[in-house]
This record gives C-alpha cells, structure tokens and sequence, in this order.
C-alpha cells in the first residue's frame, strides 16, 4: 500500500478538523480530581496528568537526527498543536540528550541512531517528564534509525506512526489499557501493536481524548497543592 503526502493539503486537513476543546463535567467543580484513564487512552500519571499553556519547542540531539526527522516532525507537530491549542514549533535548536535524564522547559529532543536501546534492537523510546505541579514539561525521543534501512521492509505509513507514537508519549500519553476498536475501525495509535494503520491524521479519536483530557484537566488541578522541588525522572515507554 503506498500513500501520498502533501504539506499543502495536510495544513489544510488540519486547520479544518482542528478539535474544539469541550470542557467536561469534572472541570465544573463536580470534582477536582483530575481523569487520567478512560477507553483506548491513558495519561502518563501521577507524573503527568496535564499540559499547561506554555509553547513548546522540538529541537534535536544532533545535525544527522535534524535533517533526518525535520519533514515528520513539522507534520507532527502541526497535528498536535490542533489538538492541544498549544504552540508547538520545530525550531533549528540543538539539544543533547542523555537516556534517564530529564529534557525540561517544555522541551522534547529527538535522536535518530541505530538500535538505541541495545538490549531491545528493535525498539525506539521515549522519556518523558513532568514538573512540580505534572504537568508535562519535556522529553527525549529515540528513533531507531534501522526503520529506513531497505533490508527491514518498514513502510513509510510504519515509520511515521512510530514517530507519532513516541511524540504522543513525549507530550504525556501512555500505552492505553484496552486497544478497542472504534466504528471508524481505527485502533488507539499508542497501543504498540498498530503500526499497521493508514490515514493522513495519525492519531486516533482515542487520542484525541487523552489530549483533551491534558488540556483540562489543568482546570480541576488548579485547586491541587504543588509538591515543592519534586523532580520526576523520565518514564520511559516504547
């Protein structure tokens, strides 16, 4: 099966199915613990449990990783902003990273390299962290390099879901309890078995959920106390 992107018309797709972000019941004072879980999605909680309204910047660990994952990125980005109503911007930025240390500042920097993980060749990760108040405030991102080799057979439609699956876990999303399938016959993308999926907006509704959960439940968290110098290490999901 081969797809066929266009920037022009994917900026289009995106400004007109941006989603308007419904306020639910619990962010009306009927509760002010804030929803994490539900069908299909789940939150990166305790550490995590919403975005706040700060931009985002995505920056890169090196030159290579840059000019590699630019034209993704660009595209997930723009993705993600309609869903959050955040500015999230794929800047020139340089950013190293080390594996088990927090990238912060609203932050998330991508390395592209060969089997980052050695114990598990195959697999690329995400560490994601939040701040004292959890919300999402940074992340690294591992993407295996060996996805575009010939010898693996990764299809283009493949790469740009693991792509997308790893920014969802950088922005808060963790692997969903159940992988339902809704009456569109689309599947959660951060189940880790659906790479399969083909559709020009990556992320499922099941996503679209979790992300309008992380924009309001900064509402019910308002009445939270912060836990003072709290600093999470990065959870890391695949």
């Amino acid at each position: 099966m081969k797809t066929r992107i266009v920037a022009n018309s994917l900026a289009l797709t995106l400004a007109g199915a941006a989603v308007v972000v419904a306020i639910p019941d619990h962010a009306h004072g009927a509760t002010t613990v804030p929803v994490v879980a539900g069908t299909g999605w789940k939150l990166n909680a305790p550490a995590i449990t919403h975005i706040d309204t700060a931009p985002w910047t995505i920056a890169f660990h090196d030159t290579a990783s840059r000019t590699k994952l630019t034209p993704y990125l660009k595209k997930t980005a723009a993705e993600l902003s309609s869903y959050l109503g955040v500015k999230i911007v794929v800047s020139t930025k340089i950013v190293p990273v080390t594996r088990g240390k927090c990238v912060t500042g609203h932050v998330i920097s991508y390395r592209y390299m060969s089997k980052p993980d050695p114990l598990n060749p195959n697999r690329s990760f995400t560490g994601s962290c939040g701040n004292s108040a959890h919300a999402a405030d940074g992340a690294y991102v591992y993407i295996n390099s060996d996805y575009w080799l010939k010898t693996r057979n990764f299809s283009e439609p493949i790469r740009m879901n693991v792509i997308w699956h790893e920014t969802g876990h950088a922005i808060g999303l963790n692997h969903p309890l159940t992988c339902p399938t809704n009456s569109a016959g689309l599947r959660p993308l951060m189940c880790a078995d659906t790479y399969k999926d083909l559709r020009d907006r990556r992320y499922s509704p099941y996503e679209a959920t979790a992300f309008r959960h992380l924009v309001t439940n900064r509402l019910a968290l308002a009445a939270q106390p912060l836990i003072a110098n709290r600093t999470y290490k990065p959870l890391e999901s695949s």
